[in-house]
C-alpha cells in the first residue's frame, strides 16, 4: 500500500503585499513574484480618506506574556458573532466596548472583529480607504484595515498609531522595492506599546481568492518575531534593541505562525537568502509530535518534484537536503503540522540562488517522515541497471523491509540490526520500491521509490 502524503502548500501562505503610498493615502496590491509591479495611473488613484498617523516620542515596548488575556477564545468568539451592519466607528465601539475590563481586552475585541468581519479585496480598489468605507464595503486593502484599526481603537479609549514599512512573504520581493510597502498598527495597552497587524491576521490571498483565516498571532506579536516579516520604516517601532538594519532584515527567512506553534528552530544556516552550488543542507530542531516536509518551487512559484528535497531526521534534529535541477533562483518551503494534523501548512520560507545542477534524490513517500526513516545509502534517484546496489536505512519499529522490482514484483529483504536494514540487492532495468512492515498490521507500505 503506497501512503501518500497529503499537505496544503501554501505559496501565499502570508500575504505579500505591495502597499503603494502617496501624499494623500495608503493602497496595497497584491505580488505574486518575479518583479516590481507598474500600475498605469496610480497617481491618480487617491483614497479619500485617511487617518493621520500620530507620532510617539520613544515608545515604551510591552511584553506579550504579561497581557491577561486568559479569555481571549471567549473574545475572539463575542467579536465573530456580534453582526453590525452599519459604517459609524463610534456606533461598533459602543458595542465592542462593555465587553472589555481592560485596555487589553478592547485592543483584542477591536483586532477580533476587524480581521473575522473583513475581508481582502484582492481587486485592489483603493476608491475609499476611510474607516467608514471599510465598513459599508467590508473588504479592503492593508491600508484600510490599518485606518480602521486606529480609529475604533481610538474610540474605544486606545491610543493607536499607524506603522508604515517594508513586509515580505513567499513570493514578495525583498531588497529591490524603493517604496514603503505595507501598513500595520501599534496599540498603547497602560503605557506600553503592542504591534498588531489586522491585514494579516484577517487570512491569505492563494491564487488571487481572499481565504479568511482569523490569526491571532498577529495579534501584539513579540517584536522579535514579527521583524522576520515586518520592517517598520521609522525604526523606533522595531520595539527591541539592538535595532536591525534593513540589510539584515533582508536577509532574515521568512518564518510563519507556523513556525512558532511548533516550537521549530533553525540552525544553519539561518539566513533567508543563500547561494548553492547543486545541492544545500539545512539543519532544524524538530520536537517529538512534529513531522516536517520541504518542497521547492521556482522563483515564480511553480511547485517542483518532490525528489528535489530529502528531509530525514534522528531524533529531535533534521536534516533538509535541497537538489536544484537547473542553476537559477528558487524558494524552500518547510512544511510542519503535529501528529494529529493531516495537513501540512508551511513555515519556513528561504530564497536560494543556485549555481548549478545537483543530483534528485529517490522519491519518498508519506510514511518515510511519519516513521522518521532514514536513507544512509543509495540516495540517488536512478540506480544503475543489471548490478548490485548497496542499501542502508533506518527504520524505527519496523519489523521488515523489502525492496521490490516494480514490474516482476520480484522482492528481496534486508537484513535487520536493530533498526537499522541494510544489504546489497540486484537492481535490474525497472524501478525499485522500498516498503516496509509495521507491528499490528501485515501490509507493506511504500518508503521509497528509485529510477
Amino acid at each position: 500500500m503506497v501512503n501518500s502524503p497529503y499537505f496544503r502548500s501554501s505559496s501565499r501562505y502570508l500575504l505579500a503585499l505591495v502597499c503603494l503610498i502617496s501624499t494623500t493615502g495608503l493602497a496595497c496590491q497584491t505580488q505574486g513574484g518575479g518583479g516590481p509591479l507598474t500600475i498605469p495611473g496610480l497617481e491618480q488613484l487617491q483614497p479619500k480618506a485617511q487617518v493621520l498617523t500620530q507620532r510617539v516620542k520613544k515608545p515604551i515596548p510591552g511584553n506579550p506574556q504579561s497581557l491577561n488575556l486568559s479569555n481571549a477564545e471567549q473574545l475572539d468568539q463575542f467579536a465573530q458573532n456580534l453582526t453590525y451592519s452599519g459604517t459609524s466607528v463610534s456606533e461598533l465601539a459602543a458595542l465592542l466596548s462593555p465587553q472589555a475590563r481592560t485596555d487589553a481586552e478592547k485592543a483584542r475585541l477591536a483586532y477580533s472583529w476587524i480581521t473575522q468581519h473583513i475581508g481582502y479585496d484582492v481587486t485592489l480598489n483603493r476608491d475609499d480607504l476611510s474607516p467608514e468605507g471599510v465598513l459599508q464595503r467590508r473588504k479592503t486593502i492593508c491600508g484600510g484595515y490599518a485606518n480602521l484599526y486606529q480609529a475604533l481603537a481610538k474610540e474605544m479609549g486606545l491610543q493607536a498609531v499607524i506603522i508604515e514599512g517594508y513586509a515580505k512573504g513567499v513570493g514578495g520581493i525583498v531588497g529591490d522595492d524603493s517604496q514603503l510597502n505595507h501598513a500595520w498598527n501599534a496599540v498603547d495597552i497602560e503605557g506600553a506599546w503592542y504591534l498588531i497587524d489586522t491585514t494579516w491576521g484577517a487570512g491569505n490571498v492563494n491564487n488571487q481568492e481572499f481565504q479568511a483565516q482569523f490569526s491571532p498571532f498577529y495579534f501584539a506579536t513579540p517584536p522579535t518575531r514579527l521583524i522576520n516579516t515586518h520592517f517598520p520604516a521609522e525604526t523606533q517601532w522595531q520595539l527591541f534593541q539592538p535595532l536591525m538594519t534593513r540589510t539584515e532584515f533582508d536577509q532574515l527567512p521568512v518564518l510563519s505562525p507556523r513556525f512558532y506553534r511548533d516550537r521549530l528552530t533553525l540552525a544553519q544556516p539561518n539566513q533567508g537568502k543563500l547561494q548553492a552550488n547543486g545541492n544545500l543542507a539545512l539543519s532544524l530542531g524538530v520536537p517529538d509530535d512534529i513531522q516536517v516536509v520541504a518542497r521547492l518551487q521556482t522563483d515564480q512559484g511553480q511547485e517542483l518534484a518532490t525528489n528535489q528535497t530529502l528531509v530525514q531526521r534522528i531524533g529531535n534534529q533534521a536534516t533538509v537536503q535541497v537538489a536544484f535541477p537547473n542553476p537559477g533562483n528558487y524558494q524552500l518551503l518547510i512544511l510542519s503540522k503535529n501528529s494529529q494534523e493531516t495537513i501540512y501548512a508551511q513555515a519556513i520560507a528561504v530564497e536560494i540562488q543556485a549555481l548549478a545542477a545537483g543530483q534528485p534524490f529517490p522519491k519518498t513517500y508519506g510514511t518515510f517522515s511519519d516513521k522518521q526513516v532514514y536513507l544512509q545509502m543509495p540516495l540517488a534517484t536512478s540506480l544503475p541497471a543489471n548490478q548490485a546496489a548497496q542499501f542502508q536505512l533506518r527504520v524505527p519499529q519496523a519489523q521488515k523491509v523489502l525492496v521490490i522490482d516494480s514490474q516482476s514484483k520480484k522482492w528481496v529483504e534486508l537484513g535487520r540490526s536493530g533498526d537499522v536494514f541494510s544489504g546489497p540487492v540486484f537492481i535490474g532495468n525497472n524501478p525499485v520500491v522500498v516498503v516496509a512492515q509495521f507491528p499490528g498490521s501485515e501490509k507493506f507500505w511504500s518508503l521509497l521509490e528509485y529510477n
